[in-house]
């Protein structure tokens, strides 16, 4: 039986994944994105570090690097993608795709990891694809896969997001590796540290590090995306999606003047049951 304490924790910290999209969906409309990626990861560090402290002596196990490598690199050009994706393309159709991750996870899982998912996961990845279309689609439009792929096209940060999800899914396999070989909180804080290192070095490298000083055009709301993201750290994937999709539907209708239309709480509907049956 889950506690009613665990639900509230899953759901607020779900909540707080939802409020972070919404801070980064106004960051990138004031700060550039490698700056962006450089202080919104490097401010997840003290959080790894102190974690690191308190917890279990651990060290490098042989074989740690590649995959913490892989990671670090997959997960700056997710990073990128996704705050592009979120300053071309509405909330409230973005965000939702990320329901995709998981389903490239299990995916990918199997050539990674040698785990073949069975039946009831096949379903939840066919829920998830399907939700995905219908988010994707006109309104009144025929589902057909050449509306699909026009929808698509039409939607530069929809193809951003896909993309997003898939190197974020096979971050969850190579991170999963990584931590075999460590700790959770030992590679939390190299992912960090390196993912922010990258951006200062390929800030440097373009001779853009004064745009660094671009943070102070919205300090509070970087300061906020850094708590919530600290405090968010261990949401619950399944509740995550689906609570995150609801409320980018909502704090786009909010902040950004989206429309709310049927299809869309259809295909969040669908995405977030798919992951569920994914992942339960």
């Amino acid at each position: 039986m889950v506690s009613t304490t665990a639900i509230m924790i899953v759901l607020g910290c779900s909540l707080g994944w939802s409020l972070l999209d919404l801070t980064r969906k106004s960051l990138v409309e004031k700060i550039p994105s490698l700056p962006l990626l450089f202080f919104v990861t490097a401010g997840m560090m003290p959080l790894f570090a102190f974690w690191a402290y308190v917890g279990e002596p651990a060290t490098f196990a042989p074989g740690y690097l590649p995959p913490a490598t892989a990671s670090i690199l997959l997960n700056v050009f997710a990073n990128l993608a996704f705050f592009e994706s979120i300053r071309v393309s509405p909330l409230s159709v973005t965000i939702p795709l990320l329901s995709f991750t998981p389903v490239f996870a299990t995916i990918l899982a199997i050539p990674l990891l040698g785990e073949v998912p069975n039946g009831r996961q096949a379903l939840g990845i066919v829920i998830v694809v399907v939700g995905a279309l219908v988010l994707n689609l006109a309104g009144g439009q025929p589902a057909s896969i050449r509306a699909v792929l026009r929808a698509f096209v039409g939607e530069r940060g929809s193809l951003l997001m896909v993309l997003v999800a898939l190197l974020w899914a096979a971050t969850i396999s190579l991170d999963k590796m990584a931590v075999e070989r460590s700790s959770g909180a030992l590679h939390g804080l190299v992912l960090s540290g390196g993912v922010g290192v990258a951006a200062l070095a390929a800030l440097a490298g373009a001779r853009r590090m004064h745009e660094l000083k671009t943070a102070r055009r919205a300090p509070w709301t970087l300061l906020a995306a850094l708590v919530i993201g600290a405090v968010g750290v261990g949401a619950v994937e399944t509740v995550k999606r689906g609570l995150g999709s609801l409320m980018a539907l909502i704090f786009g209708r909010l902040f950004f003047a989206e429309p709310v239309t049927p299809q869309k709480l259809i295909a969040i509907i669908l995405m977030a049951g798919g992951v569920a049956i994914l992942l339960l």
